[in-house]
């Protein structure tokens, strides 16, 4: 693995082909107690691939949610609401 400022390059031994991720700070929702939310870009071969990844702490439960932007943002009050209900 090679480090880089602001972002991470990664190489398998076996499989030549690198890529790069970088992460973006964005303000998190409000929900819980405690909240962290990263944008992560992948990029390889001249193509990107965008992840939103939100986590949310509700006193001992953990929710991390990752998928496309779209969809965290569509899903995540729901499933926060389903996750924390379960208590």
């Amino acid at each position: 693995m090679t480090y880089g400022f602001g972002g991470l390059r990664l190489q398998d031994s076996a499989n030549p082909r690198a890529f790069d991720m970088t992460t973006q700070k964005m303000a998190p929702p409000q929900l819980g107690d405690e909240q962290w939310r990263h944008l992560l870009t992948f990029s390889a071969g001249g193509r990107d691939t965008v992840v939103k990844q939100t986590a949310v702490r509700d006193g001992s439960v953990l929710l991390i949610v990752s998928d496309s932007p779209a969809l965290v943002d569509r899903h995540l009050d729901k499933t926060v609401a389903k996750a924390t209900a379960a208590r």
